[in-house]
């Protein structure tokens, strides 16, 4: 007699990785953050049948599961979102400044265009140098190690739009090949040094003004004010379900980036 091989034992454990994996990875997406992106989604879906075998594989990825499940449901149901969005906001009055500096926020390279983030800020920027308290606008050209080498540089998009709104633009300078905030501080820095500011306005999403200002305090002995852009993704005050669930992902990749930089000092 032939014996038969237990099929169903192996069955069940990999569907349920499969499911977890592809689950998981779907919410790691949704983040956005730079780390985890689509080679990290398939790598998670490729492992998790393999460590649904294993049983304390299968409990964490049942703990994930739990975890993602208590996050968003917290989310819908809860003033969560808008009360972490508001801790992470950093906003103070503006007042005239040497420079005004507008943070990256991501770009399509396929498209050639600004992300939404990378836009709200760039008319933040615009708005007070219209308002005259600034003549000089600092943009960031993004590291080649973030962006394929025939991606538009953020730095130029931004220019070029400028010159199309404009007749006669503001001065640009430009933070270049920066890979994050602390980079682009660390680059401010030495144009601090250049050109002798004493007070520069910060420019960036809400959710990344507070974490940003400490950032560029950390490294720049000018006073720096934190001015933050609108929000063009999601509405703060979590009117929505969409924007609650958007507010969260957004919060996340903060929390995420906050680790990160504790891990690396």
């Amino acid at each position: 007699m032939t014996p038969r091989f237990p099929t169903s034992a192996y069955l069940r454990p990999l569907a349920f990785g499969l499911l977890a994996g592809v689950l998981l990875a779907a919410a790691g997406v949704g983040i956005g953050y730079r780390g985890f992106g689509g080679l990290g989604a398939l790598l998670l879906v490729a492992l998790s049948p393999l460590l649904a075998l294993w049983r304390p594989g299968r409990a964490a990825l049942w703990a994930g599961l739990g975890t993602v499940a208590l996050l968003y449901g917290a989310a819908l149901f809860t003033p969560l979102v808008p009360r972490a969005l508001t801790a992470l906001t950093e906003a103070q009055a503006p007042a005239p400044a040497d420079a005004i500096i507008v943070l990256g926020g991501g770009l399509s390279c396929a498209e050639g265009s600004l992300e939404p983030a990378s836009a709200a800020r760039l008319s933040r920027g615009t708005d007070l140098w219209r308002a005259g308290y600034a003549d000089t606008l600092v943009f960031s050209s993004q590291s080649d190690a973030l962006t394929p080498p025939e991606c538009p540089r953020m730095s130029d998009l931004q220019a070029a739009q400028l010159r199309r709104w404009f007749d006669r633009p503001p001065r640009i300078l430009t933070l270049r090949g920066v890979t994050d905030t602390a980079d682009e501080a660390r680059q401010a820095a030495r144009l601090e040094a250049e050109y002798g500011w004493r007070r520069v306005l910060l420019v960036t999403s809400p959710s990344h003004s507070a974490r940003a200002a400490a950032l560029f305090r950390r490294e720049l002995s000018a006073e720096v004010l934190s001015v933050p852009a609108e929000e063009w993704r999601f509405s703060l005050s979590g009117e929505t379900a969409q924007s609650r669930l958007a507010g969260l992902n957004v919060v996340l990749y903060e929390a995420l980036s906050r680790v990160k930089a504790r891990l690396l000092r």
